[in-house]
Parts: C-alpha cells; structure tokens; sequence
C-alpha cells in the first residue's frame, strides 16, 4: 500500500514544476553581498578548540524519546517546548512560538534568536524538525505500522545537536544573529514539512533578503554516519560542508587537519533528491542545505533504510560520536563564518591556510577532487531529476 513506499511517483507535470521551482531559486540565491573573512581563517587553528559535546547530546536524544511521541497538539510536545524555552531563555535567547493549523493539526513553531552585541550583519536560521511520526508505516511487523515512531534519528538527533550548539553560541563573538528554528509538523502521516511551510510563508521580503543561509539537521545521529549531498541546496554551502568535514577528518581518501586519514562520512558524491524543511527557504531564494544522513539502518529499497519510520528508531540506533562529528562541522562552519557572506567571490582553492602546511602523500587528494566533481554533477543531477520516477518525499 502507499504508505509502505518511502519512494513515491509523482505527476509529471508536479514534478517539472517543481523542478521549474528549484531552478528559480538558485539563480535567485546568493543576493547578499557583503565580505566574509571565511576564506582567509587558518579553521585548522581553531578545530582543537571546538567545545561541542557529543554525550550531551546523546543525552538530550535520550531525554526526548523518553517524553514520548512529540506529536503536534499533544501534551508531551507543550512539555518538551516549555522545557526548551526555559533552558534557552536562560542562556540568553529570545524565545518565541507561532501557532498555525494545517490539516485539522494545531502546530507550533519554536524560535530561539541569539542577537550580538552591536549592529548585526543578517540572520543565519539552523533547523531541526522537533515532532515525531504519528504512525510508523515502514516497520516490517503490521501491528506497529499504527503506532507513533519513538524518533531518536528521525527527530530527536538535530533538535539535540542545536541545544548543545546553544550552549556554545552565545560566546563565539559572531556578528549576525543566529536563530534556532525547532519546527513542528514535519512528518505527520502523508503530510510533510507543514512547519517550516507556514514559517517561509510568513517571511517578508525583509526578512528574506536579511537570512545568509538556511542549515537543516535531519537524521544526523546514525551510529552509522553517511551525510549525503541532498537536492535541492546551495552548492557553495555544500563546498563549504565538504571542506570542514575535510579538516575533522570526515572525508574519505582525504588528510585532516591532524594528518589523519578522513573517514567516509561526509559523503558528497551521492545524490539523493529529498523533500525536506529545506525546500520552502530554497524556494525563496534563500541559499539552503539539508545536512542529513539518507541511509539508516540497512539498505531498504524505496525507503532510507530499515530504521527510517520504524519502531526500531530508538537511542541504541544513535550514537554520541556521530552526534559529536555533526555538531563539531556545524561549530566549526560558526566559527569561521562558513554559513554566512554566500555572494563573495570565492577565491581561487589555493587559498585555503587550513591546509597550507600539511604534508598530503601523492596520490590523496585533499578534498579538491570532490569539490571539482559537485559542478561537473550539477547539470546531470538536474537531468535525473527530470527523468526521476521514484521521487523521495521525505518529510
């Protein structure tokens, strides 16, 4: 039946517009122009000093699991949002929620602002979808298949690694704001997204032309850790992704800033075309990327993986390590101001200070191989979209 395929055909004509969508928005991406120091900062000087904890946040999936299914309207969901609001206003954020129904669904989005010190230079938005799935229609047993998904990687794993960023935030000197967008109903039976919909439809034109970039963490807690290069999303982003995996040693076939062989986890080289909270900032023009791991659990076809929308997608599934190697890329792209300034003139791939002194053996490539190959796949990623007849909707 249909809600045993993770992989659905779409109508043609849905598919090309929203093909046509995606195509727009990318040329439309990049409109802020202001100079970024991103390309002249030695990351390598600055990755021994990353504070990320991996366990705290291994702990914060624990702890959410533990509430119970966070389904939209629900109490456990009111606990965990009053629960957040009160551990990041005492950080210092500026918490605030905006209420939407959607399909008989009372939804409610959760805003944590960090405003620096002085006159900022934009808004960066980092997301996690904070509700679990109501029915978990992909478990292999059909008793389960109407009961709610516990969603410690579906869920769970990127609402956990923006509150552990959160501790470390407010004391990066960063001179844009950073909001920590936790958005609900984004996977609630055959409806998708609808949080971060209502959010991008209530965007004006100001605040549009004010955000450097969308970051979503989806999934990004697989003890088996594969990040894969999603479609739709900002290539200089995904560059720039590419390049602090280089430097954390999670790059296959690469040198890290230790010297160390890069691990295959940052996996760029594999496309797979997700509709995801991203898709609404993309549609905007605002440059955007799904940091995600596609494949959890074994290889299941039509599905991203065995675990995905199953009664299996509990805390055993999650590990602090992988929590800890997402939460130290995204610290360090913070740190070094990866996200933001997309419209600069990136400089030629000499200039990376990073990795000026290191001592590559001849034969490893040091990254630029991989970065080379994401515009020769660019063209073709497109082609295949068009001729895609199992289009992943993935919420």
């Amino acid at each position: 039946m249909e809600q045993g395929i993770a992989t659905q055909k779409a109508p043609r004509s849905a598919l090309y517009a929203c093909i046509t969508m995606m195509l727009v928005a990318t040329m439309a991406q990049g409109s802020l122009t202001t100079d970024a120091p991103y390309h002249q900062v030695d990351r390598c000087a600055l990755v021994d000093d990353l504070q990320f904890d991996g366990q705290a946040a291994n702990a914060s999936v624990q702890w959410q699991v533990d509430l119970g299914p966070r389904l939209p309207g629900s109490n456990v969901s009111e606990s965990f949002r009053q629960t957040i609001t009160d551990q990041l206003t005492t950080l210092g954020y500026e918490v605030t929620q905006q209420e939407h129904q959607r399909y008989d669904m009372n939804l409610t989005n959760v805003f944590a602002t960090w405003t620096p010190n002085g006159t900022s230079t934009g808004t960066l938005v980092l997301s996690a979808h904070y509700d679990s799935r109501n029915i978990a229609d992909q478990d292999d047993n059909e008793n389960n298949r109407t009961l709610p998904v516990p969603g410690a990687n579906d869920a769970a794993s990127g609402v956990a690694v923006l509150l552990e960023l959160a501790n470390h935030i407010p004391t990066m000197g960063l001179d844009h704001e950073v909001v920590l967008f936790f958005n609900d109903a984004e996977d609630q039976d055959q409806q998708y997204t609808l949080g971060a919909e209502a959010w991008a439809e209530n965007l004006t034109q100001s605040e549009i032309a004010s955000t450097h970039a969308f970051v979503l963490l989806d999934m990004v807690g697989d003890a088996d850790l594969q990040l894969h290069n999603v479609l739709p999303g900002n290539e200089t982003l995904k560059s720039r992704v590419v390049e602090l995996g280089t430097d954390l040693g999670l790059v296959n076939g690469t040198v890290d800033c230790r010297g160390g062989a890069g691990l295959d986890v940052v996996q760029y080289d594999t496309l797979v075309g997700v509709l995801d909270d991203h898709v609404h900032a993309d549609a905007l023009g605002i440059p955007s990327i799904d940091i995600m791991d596609t494949s959890y659990g074994e290889p299941k076809p039509y599905t991203f993986g065995s675990y995905w929308h199953t009664m299996e997608d509990t805390p055993d599934k999650v590990s602090a390590e992988s929590l800890g190697a997402v939460g130290r890329l995204v610290e360090l792209g913070l740190r070094t101001q990866a996200f933001v300034n997309l419209g600069e003139e990136i400089e030629s791939g000499d200039d990376h200070p990073s990795h000026a002194d290191a001592d590559v053996e001849d034969g490893v490539s040091t990254g630029s191989k991989t970065l080379a190959s994401l515009a020769a796949v660019g063209l073709f990623s497109i082609i295949g979209f068009i001729l895609l007849v199992e289009w992943k909707r993935k919420p």
